[in-house]
């Protein structure tokens, strides 16, 4: 008996498995079908952000001021490391092994000096649609693999950590990973649950019962479609419960972490045992093995950590007790997992199609560098064919302004799309795309 498309969907509910999950992903194959060709050839298939929630000050960490007005609130050394001679803080005693893979991009500019606006700023500013740059590389390259969500903001901490405050977030929130005017298939899947990572991802119904329910949709909704040749979406609504059915058995996969728990070398590698990094390497580790399987755009945030003076914070230092307490932590926290997952890319022949990029929403100023500044801020990045072992810009003896080479957000934003093998002079959606002004750096591309 044929049912009504109202009867069916009304019965389709009691597969929660298969609804619950299919609405996040309403069109992503349908994108993966229908992506252009990419502009040039790219070296870049996926991107890993590591996101600095607060605005971490460049002068403490990537970028030493050439003048100090008060030394005192400068208490961290810097040393020159591997054969280019990169300074790198002394808080980072594992990204200075490995600072011949690092490009550090010191001028940039175009911040927005609040926290907010400022995480919305540093994720959209280049596109007119208010859609965030993994929604843009996702909309670009389109789906690495369609049994999973190509563009993923992971959070949350493992269990037994007591050394994190909280499970990282991002500033805006959902509108700093959003698709914007993009499909909203292309924002990102947000995990905060490490251990159950994709909620209603079960179902309750037999894989016979399940297969008849799709084969019945399949039929009501082509009935349809016949009917009303113009209803584009309809065909990309039937194929989400297809992607719902084929996430079942991908996503447990990807997520499932066993193999390299069981892997004291691993462990290790991505500091998975010790308080301060356990949280951090797990994410990016399931980060690495999301990228692995053809996820474009990981996002992992800092989190909130102890101060080793009392109280907690994150990246937004502004007294020298939090400069002195919270970066070194903060630091720490990141260092060997970053350093780790680098490696791990490496080993696997991976580093040079991944794209890692390390940064927050906004750099500091003012005397110590405890001040909100969009005017210069650091990012660095490694993988995805970029200079290692470079420096890219420079701010002025103070480290308040980027004066050589100043390359704002949206460039930034340009240019790792560059580097996807995608122009933002031709990528639009619906007529409308990115900023004019922006401009690719290309001298940080290898």
């Amino acid at each position: 008996m044929m049912f009504s498309r109202r009867r069916f969907l009304t019965h389709v509910a009691a597969a929660p498995g298969i609804t619950a999950s299919g609405s996040l992903w309403a069109d992503e194959r349908t994108i993966a079908a229908t992506q252009q060709p990419t502009h040039h050839p790219g070296r870049v298939k996926s991107v890993i952000f590591y996101y600095c929630k607060g605005g971490p000050s460049q002068a403490h960490t990537f970028d030493r001021p050439r003048h100090m007005a008060d030394p005192s609130l400068h208490p961290f050394g810097f040393q020159k490391c591997g054969a280019s001679g990169l300074e790198i803080s002394d808080l980072f005693p594992h990204l200075q092994a490995t600072a011949d893979d690092l490009c550090l991009i010191r001028s940039g500019y175009g911040a927005l000096a609040t926290h907010n606006e400022g995480g919305i700023h540093i994720f959209t500013s280049a596109s007119k649609l208010g859609a965030s740059l993994g929604a843009w590389v996702l909309h670009g390259l389109g789906s690495g693999n369609p049994s999973l969500p190509g563009h993923v903001l992971l959070t949350g901490r493992v269990a037994g950590d007591r050394f994190a405050h909280d499970n990282g977030s991002v500033h805006g929130g959902a509108r700093s990973v959003g698709a914007g005017g993009l499909p909203p298939s292309l924002q990102a899947l947000s995990v905060t649950d490490l251990a159950s990572p994709i909620a209603n991802l079960d179902n309750p119904l037999d894989p016979a019962a399940q297969a008849r329910w799709l084969a019945e949709l399949r039929a009501v909704n082509g009935a349809f479609a016949a009917r009303h040749r113009r209803v584009a979406e309809l065909d990309a609504r039937t194929e989400s419960f297809a992607v719902a059915e084929r996430m079942q058995t991908a996503a447990p996969e990807a997520f499932d972490l066993s193999k390299e728990l069981a892997d004291p070398i691993m462990r290790k590698l991505y500091g998975l045992d010790p308080q301060p990094t356990r949280s951090t390497g797990t994410k990016l580790l399931l980060a690495r093995r999301l990228v692995e399987r053809g996820v474009r755009f990981v996002v992992v945030p800092s989190m909130s950590v102890p101060s080793l003076e009392g109280g907690s914070g994150d990246w937004d230092t502004h007294t020298p007790t939090a400069v002195r307490g919270v970066i070194p932590n903060l630091a720490l926290a990141c260092d060997q997992p970053l350093a780790g997952l680098i490696a791990d890319l490496k080993q696997r022949g991976l580093l040079d199609q991944t794209l890692i990029v390390w940064g927050g929403e906004m750099g500091r100023g003012g005397n110590g560098h405890m001040n909100h500044n969009g005017s210069a801020f650091t990012w660095w990045m490694a993988g995805g064919g970029v200079r290692g072992g470079a420096a890219y810009g420079a701010t002025d003896e103070q480290g308040f302004t980027a004066v050589e080479k100043p390359i704002h957000v949206r460039d930034l934003h340009a240019t790792i799309l560059w580097a996807c093998g995608l122009d933002v002079g031709k990528m639009s959606y619906n007529g409308v795309g990115f900023d004019s002004a922006c401009k690719v750096a290309k001298e940080i591309l290898a």
